[in-house]
């Protein structure tokens, strides 16, 4: 089975969602402290606020921000490594 770019790039974002679910359950079973950080704490990634595109008869609103964390990345890792 030949495997497409849109199905890789759909297997690292399943794989990025399930990942950042669980690094946040991870993060709710450890107690606080630096272990905990390392499990919840993520950093954002996208646009602070969202681009308006004015065309007179219509008005677009885009926005797009995701939070990754460790779980997030290693969960895309494997999403890569399962689509190959």
């Amino acid at each position: 089975m030949a495997k497409t770019a849109g199905t890789t790039l759909l297997m690292i974002i399943l794989g990025g969602i399930l990942g950042g679910y669980l690094g946040e359950l991870m993060g709710l079973l450890i107690p606080n402290g630096f272990l905990h950080d390392v499990f919840v704490k993520g950093f954002p990634l996208g646009f602070d606020s969202p681009i308006v595109l004015n065309l007179k008869v219509i008005i677009l609103t885009f926005g797009f921000k995701i939070m990754i964390n460790l779980f997030g990345i290693v969960g895309m890792i494997a999403g890569l490594y399962y689509s190959k």
